[in-house]
């Protein structure tokens, strides 16, 4: 597993940035509602008693805020307006529920919140959270520079970002930038007022690049074609031949082609001649054939099964292509 979500913020000033800390539940909604989105709040056991604490950071456009309710509550904001949202959970359990499937949080697992996407969930009286709130604008300006289009459409993120996943691990360091930058004052910000305006982007562009979204696929070149059928076709009269002498002539001509064709074609397709590629499979085939039998197998006997008269140039062509000796491979 990877790097803990709570481990990039432990030495975050949260508590010098407190903005709310109350003990009644309809103050809690509707100050977090002036700085969230407005949302339905309720205690999800009768007689617990609320104390809601949120602090906010500032790191230009972006938003650090850590979130605790000190009792099981249970939030449905309905969805968010114009700004998407990193929910990083610190301690604690909580469900959330998006599209009728319910994902259990625990710290190493975070998760974005896309704008206009319905969700709500519940928590237990132990769950924190960090929030980071990143403009949907900037987003937006991240697409059209990746993809040099004047407008971006709706991008909507797969909800889950593990720890292990490449999301994380790329996000995780900046997220670090932006909890030493958080907060300070204006004054002191006032140098790094372009670089955080970069941080943003470059947040908004590693979301782009690593957390898959409805859109991804237009991000990347279409993938690479499949092999031409005359490509296919040689490949499977030399893996219907395998130990047998083949000539390139005589495969380019069951296929069709001149030799110079043949060659080319596996050279673009494969990176190899087809002779080449076609010891390759001799090789993996008198593998799987040691493997299989154990030390009941014959080493030269399987070699020459599989079209290799001189044992050793086989012996050295297997010990490169495997790091080690036919013999090991049987013998383990």
């Amino acid at each position: 597993m990877g790097q803990a979500v709570s481990s990039v913020f432990s030495t975050t000033p949260f508590d010098q940035h407190r903005l709310i800390d109350t003990g009644d539940l309809e103050e809690a909604r509707l100050r977090t509602s002036l700085v969230l989105d407005p949302h339905r709040l309720r205690l999800t056991s009768p007689g617990q008693k609320i104390r809601n604490q949120l602090d906010v950071l500032s790191c230009g456009r972006l938003s650090l805020l850590r979130l605790t309710w000190g009792a099981g509550v249970s939030v449905d904001p309905d969805g968010l307006s114009d700004y998407y949202l990193l929910v990083l959970p610190v301690k604690g359990q909580a469900s959330f529920y998006f599209d009728g499937a319910t994902l259990d949080v625990t710290p190493r697992t975070a998760f974005i919140i896309s704008p206009g996407r319905r969700f709500h969930f519940t928590a237990g009286e132990d769950y924190e959270q960090v929030l980071l709130r990143l403009d949907a604008q900037a987003v937006h300006d991240a697409w059209c520079r990746l993809t040099g289009h004047d407008q971006a459409p709706p991008i909507c993120f797969e909800a889950v970002m593990p720890a292990h996943a490449v999301g994380w691990q790329a996000l995780a360091p900046m997220l670090q930038w932006v909890s030493r930058c958080a907060g300070q004052g204006a004054s002191q910000l006032a140098g790094y007022a372009a670089l955080l305006a970069q941080t943003e982007i470059l947040v908004a562009t590693t979301l782009l690049l690593h957390q898959p979204h409805n859109m991804a696929p237009h991000l990347w070149p279409a993938p690479p074609p499949r092999a031409p059928s005359a490509v296919r076709m040689a490949q499977t009269y030399l893996l219907d031949n395998l130990g047998e002498d083949l000539p390139v002539a005589r495969v380019a001509a069951h296929c069709g082609l001149s030799v110079r064709r043949l060659q080319a074609l596996f050279r673009d397709e494969c990176g190899q001649s087809p002779l080449q590629w076609l010891r390759q499979q001799r090789l993996e085939a008198v593998r799987q054939s040691l493997l299989l039998q154990g030390r009941r197998a014959k080493v030269g006997e399987t070699a020459m099964r599989f079209g290799f008269s001189h044992l050793g140039d086989f012996s050295k062509a297997y010990r490169q292509a495997f790091g080690e000796t036919p013999q090991q491979t049987r013998d383990n």
